[in-house]
């Protein structure tokens, strides 16, 4: 493997990518990488390599300094080689053992002095009864007495030293009285070590370095042309999740107060003469300038009434919480049994009422006006990320400004710091602009053509928000909505990495296929297209080689994997007959019924109790056992029903003395938090000096990283595997546990069973998981939307759970995936070393084998304890699944494809939009339906079109809420799908019949005009076709257009010109001589239009281009509605101008030529 590294970090022609080096736990992949990591450096590689991990303790520095020892370059590491720890962790160290001048020994000084020396004394004097104590002083030294301390220095040396970060360098660097500086804050010399080691937490935070401002370490400036070895690398994602979710509950903010402040700022605020003279420079030739944006801002607030305070009506006695989640479509969550929100305009009361209804009470008042509330928030967050991006470009021009008058010397102003300067114009408070700021960075600044046209809307880049309505006696007249929003991903994180950096992700389980443990490769890949990078086959081959050399001793007999499923056979068994079997003593299984009993223990709960006390029994039959992990999915507590502690003691104890008198062992629980390192540590001194131990633990505490290898002295008994000697390679010094239990993995996904309401936390977690399956087409959009109102239903205390919805979500090949990689991991915490016991145990349950996912073993290099499980799974037979992946792909894009087509008219139109927008109708003119070799070349087709059976020449569909929801049916007829439609939904077809494409091409010269453009005369038979929005919003309208042009062209002799100015764009279709325009449609005859709506919204826009006349006409005509103008002549209605037969309407010709005199 490590050649495969060198060659991938040397590679001239490759600066950013992805390379997954999966190898089973064993092979040494950590090893193997600092091999490569010093073989790069010791050969002059001159990119900074940043080698990350998730846990501090795992960060080879050991490893790779005796590299440095051992090839006579010693000296060098300290120069070469970094560990970059927090701030806060650094000073902690440092400010113990150096002495600094009087000069800096000021107050904050002191203060933090005695905080770090109080803090070590309570850990040293009081272990767990100072916990808090500590913690405290922790948290008061990171939050506030380090940072107080770092500013005072940050002033010193701006004030001493203005020349900007290179004199200050050098004085710390060079001069006695700053040299101590650099042991509190190595960070100040990050450029130029060669190797930067850190965790993940770190790579999510800010690098920190006193003699410049800070800046994200996921930025450019850290990670440009870098190599970043991530090490557990599956792992890492739920770490960057978690620094998300913290960073997403940081950033609450009431929505519509933002947009107020916003719009009021802009309106009222007169910004300095110097930031207007930039703001002007920058929209010069710019579509979105400062009036449209104001513009826009005004009519959000006219139509949506906000002028008046929002409240809601809500005559419930017990009132519950209610929520609105939009990812690209809303999902409504209310109290009790309502599902629709109605927001209504009272004028008399002063006020925007919201009402949350019943369906029926809902539909009573839908000819009422009311404002759609998901409208009106859908268009504010349009408006808002419009001005962000118009602050960011606005920013970039001011910083540019400042910089040209600054000094050489002086430090550089940061856009960050102009984008402040400019919200806090708009009287924005601290909190909404840091809001602003942080969403701004998130997006990483403006988009690409290519993410206009060709966007991206998977949930991993697009993300998902939280309203909730909030109401309170503080503000009894008014409803807040309070806003959460988690706009980053760790795919989208990760995506960031590797187009800065060459990414190697080094892990046992990477490729696992789990979107709930694991990163979406399948996604990754796709996006990075050729930079995405595997083993070679070559590399993959030579690993194997090298394991089954290594594992020789296994298949040689000298080794052998005993596996028990301890519960087989025994679902007969009633709990006495089961207890009685395990403690062979009617006494003492008389005593654990009874426990049973006491704790209220259900009986999937006294399953795997008994379960455990088997494993325990087996601890104690076998003397070659001298540690035994027991892993379960929750850790003992006392008196805690699902896992009694101490029932469990007890019954070691109780086991003990039937199979066991004369043996000395005890149970040892390892929890993950402040004390596991140090019971950890304690735990594997007792295991060297020869103890016998039971340990009981999580799959989550004893995940991925986790080492629990341990020094033994006696190798008498010991079998050691095949490998070459290496007398400073621990693993022939250290030995694994003997036994392992694999217990029950119930919570691949957050529990919504815990009693209590779900946290915050839990919830975005559990909406992240539930997306990422949607993503993955496990679950489909009607079981995403019952599981999103489980999970917010939780989080706000009061709704049960969809049985159905749970049922599909257990059932998903993630979850399975998940499980399976937990295994996994599990299994190689007894695979890290040379030294093993000539039986090696393993202990497992039949349900944790059954849900195995053999496809995800099958093919994999795997570890002869591994192969053991799979041998037993295999025995078990195929799991059976109902996951329809296709059909569940098909109305997910068919679902996203509205959100795609409002992406594209809210961009700002150039040259290059238009046409790409003209080149996506082309492309659906041109292929209504496509063949395999088109779809791999167009991203538009990919994405947005959906599979058909050759033999099909039709589909139905049937849509909510203008494409928010589309449920289709590829194998019914109409007659069957609308009897399995929910109530309220109709169907409709996507077809060449359905388009009426024969019909238009009767008119005498139109096919020909078809042929000559090269647009599809016919759908055809190709496999995929064009999404349901897409025909209907797109496609047909294309439709009209070019056949309504070309007749009335031919017909009236019109010149119709396609609209190229582009602040008149997609106004109208075409213009003509005289300020004349025209829109064609292709509407149904029996198509239900609102007619007053649609008049004032095409004379709005006439009065926005400075049209004279408009032109609506309809393609088809039915032959009995006729033609209308408008009172001032300025808006012509024509119903139809094609018949059935090909021929035109004269009738309505000669109308449109009245008006054309």
């Amino acid at each position: 493997m490590r050649y495969e590294l060198e060659k991938y970090f040397s590679d001239p022609c490759e600066s950013s990518g992805l390379l997954i080096a999966e190898a089973p736990t064993g092979y040494g992949k950590t090893y193997e990488t600092i091999q490569a990591i010093y073989q790069y450096i010791a050969k002059g590689g001159s990119a900074q390599i940043l080698f990350v991990t998730n846990l501090l303790k795992n960060l080879p520095a050991d490893e790779l300094r005796n590299l440095y020892e051992k090839n006579g370059r010693a000296p060098l590491f300290e120069k070469e080689v970094l560990v970059l720890s927090s701030a806060a962790s650094s000073v902690e160290k440092a400010i113990l053992t150096e002495k600094i001048p009087s000069e800096f020994q000021t107050d904050a000084y002191l203060e933090l002095l005695s905080a770090c020396q109080k803090k070590k004394r309570y850990q040293e004097q009081f272990g767990e009864a100072g916990k808090e104590i500590t913690k405290d002083l922790g948290n008061q030294i990171r939050e506030k007495l380090e940072p107080r301390f770092r500013h005072e220095l940050e002033v010193h040396l701006q004030k001493t030293f203005p020349g900007g970060a290179g004199p200050r360098r050098d004085a710390i660097r060079n001069k006695e009285k700053y040299k101590w500086m650099a042991k509190f804050y190595p960070s100040i010399f990050w450029t130029e070590y060669k190797v930067l080691l850190l965790s993940v937490k770190k790579l999510m935070a800010r690098n920190i370095s006193v003699v410049e401002p800070s800046f994200e370490c996921l930025s450019e400036r850290m990670l440009k042309n870098k190599i970043v070895c991530i090490d557990e690398f599956d792992a890492s994602r739920s770490v960057i999740l978690d620094s998300l979710i913290d960073r997403a509950l940081d950033l609450r903010a009431d929505y519509l107060q933002l947009f107020l402040q916003v719009y009021r700022g802009a309106i009222t605020h007169q910004i300095s003469r110097e930031l207007e003279t930039v703001r002007k420079s920058y929209e010069a030739d710019r579509t979105l300038t400062w009036e449209r944006l104001l513009k826009e801002a005004q009519d959000i607030y006219q139509e949506g009434a906000l002028y008046y305070s929002m409240k809601t009506v809500d005559t419930a006695i017990d009132k519950g919480r209610n929520f609105l989640f939009h990812d690209t479509s809303y999902h409504t969550v209310l109290d009790g049994n309502r599902t629709h929100i109605r927001a209504v305009c009272n004028q008399t009361e002063a006020q925007v009422q919201i009402h949350f209804e019943e369906k029926d009470e809902y539909y009573a008042h839908q000819d009422e006006p009311r404002i759609i509330l998901q409208n009106l928030l859908r268009r504010i967050h349009v408006f808002l990320q419009r001005f962000q991006r118009y602050v960011y470009g606005w920013a970039e021009s001011y910083a540019k400004l400042v910089n040209a008058g600054r000094q050489q010397a002086e430090d550089l102003y940061t856009i960050a710091a102009a984008t402040e300067s400019i919200f806090r114009q708009f009287d924005l408070t601290s909190e909404q602009t840091r809001l602003m700021s942080e969403e701004l960075t998130d997006s990483k600044g403006g988009r690409s053509l290519q993410d206009v046209m060709a966007p991206d809307l998977s949930f991993y880049e697009t993300g998902f928000r939280l309203f909730e309505f909030i109401d309170d006696d503080h503000h009894r007249a008014q409803t807040y909505f309070q806003y959460l929003q988690m706009r980053n991903t760790p795919e989208n994180v990760l995506l960031y990495l590797c187009c800065q950096a060459k990414v190697v992700g080094l892990s046992a389980t990477a490729a696992v296929s789990t979107v709930l443990g694991n990163y979406d490769l399948k996604y990754i890949k796709e996006q990075l297209k050729e930079h995405y990078h595997e083993l070679s086959d070559e590399t993959k081959a030579s690993i194997q080689r090298g394991l089954e050399t290594l594992w020789r001793p296994y298949k040689e007999g000298q080794i052998q994997v005993k596996l028990q499923v301890i519960d087989r056979g025994k679902d007969h068994l009633v709990l006495s007959e089961r207890l009685g079997d395990i403690f062979s003593r009617e006494t003492l299984a008389q005593k654990y019924i009874h426990r049973f009993t006491a704790l209220g223990a259900e009986e999937y709960v006294q399953k795997r109790y008994c379960n455990i006390l088997e494993a325990m029994k087996a601890f104690w039959t076998h003397s070659d056992i001298r540690a035994f992990l027991c892993l379960n999915q929750v850790l003992p507590v006392p008196e805690k029903r699902a896992m009694d502690e101490n029932l469990l003691r007890d019954a070691l104890k109780d086991l003990q003395c039937v199979y066991a008198p004369q043996t000395v062992g005890e149970m040892v629980i390892l929890r993950s938090g402040d004390q596991f390192e140090e019971s950890k540590d304690h735990l594997l001194q007792e295991l060297q000096g020869g103890a016998k131990r039971f340990v009981l633990s999580s799959y989550q505490t004893l995940g991925a990283g986790q080492n629990l290898q341990y020094p033994i002295q006696d190798l008498s008994n010991l079998v050691t595997l095949n490998a070459e000697y290496d007398e400073i390679d621990p693993r022939f010094q250290k030995k694994d546990f003997d036994a392992l239990y694999l217990g029950d993995v119930t919570h691949s996904v957050v529990n919504l069973n815990e009693d209590g309401p779900l946290s915050a936390q839990g919830l975005m977690k559990f909406c992240f998981q539930v997306e990422c399956l949607y993503e993955n087409d496990e679950i489909s959009y009607r079981t995403l939307n019952r599981l999103l109102k489980d999970g917010i239903g939780r989080f706000s205390g009061r709704r049960p759970l969809n049985a159905f919805a749970q049922s599909i979500l257990r059932q998903s090949n993630s979850v399975h995936g998940q499980i399976t990689r937990d295994v996994i991991q599990a299994v190689g915490r007894m695979g890290r070393t040379f030294l093993k016991n000539p039986s090696v145990y393993l202990f497992t349950t039949e349900k944790t084998l059954y849900d195995l996912d053999l496809a995800c073993l099958n093919g994999r290099i795997l570890s002869p304890e591994m192969e053991a499980l799979l041998k037993a799974r295999t025995d078990l037979g195929n799991r059976e699944t109902c996951i329809d992946y296709t059909h569940n792909e098909a109305e997910r894009k068919a679902t996203r494809g509205n959100a795609y087509i409002l992406r594209m008219l809210n961009v700002d139109w150039t040259e290059e939009t238009m046409a790409l927008w003209k080149g996506l109708r082309q492309t659906v003119l041109q292929y209504p339906r496509a063949g395999l070799d088109v779809l791999n070349e167009n991203p538009i087709i990919r994405t947005y079109y959906i599979p058909l059976a050759q033999d099909r020449h039709c589909y139905f569909y049937a849509q909510k809420g203008d494409f928010s929801e589309v449920i289709l049916s590829f194998d019914q007829d109409k007659m069957q799908f609308t009897a399995s439609l929910p109530e309220g939904l109709s169907p409709s077809t996507v077809s060449e019949e359905d388009a009426r494409l024969a019909q238009i091409l009767l008119y005498p010269g139109l096919k020909e005009h078809f042929i000559h453009h090269g647009w599809a005369t016919e759908f055809g038979t190709d496999p995929y076709i064009m999404s349901p929005v897409l025909f209907q919003n797109i496609y047909k309208g294309a439709l009209g257009e070019v056949a309504g042009k070309f007749i009335l062209e031919k017909e009236l002799g019109l010149t119709l010109q396609e609209i190229g100015d582009p602040k008149k764009f997609e106004s109208f279709d075409f213009g003509a001589d005289g300020d004349l325009f025209f829109d064609f449609k292709h509407w149904k005859w029996n198509m239900q239009v609102e007619e007053r709506p649609m008049r004032e919204k095409v004379l709005k826009k006439m009065d926005a281009v400075g049209g004279k006349r408009a032109f609506v006409v309809n393609l088809f005509s039915n032959g009995v509605s006729r033609p209308s103008c408008s009172n001032d002549g300025r808006l012509i209605e024509v119903p139809g101008i094609l018949l059935p037969t090909g021929q035109v309407d004269q009738s309505a010709l000669n109308y449109i030529r009245r008006f054309l005199l």
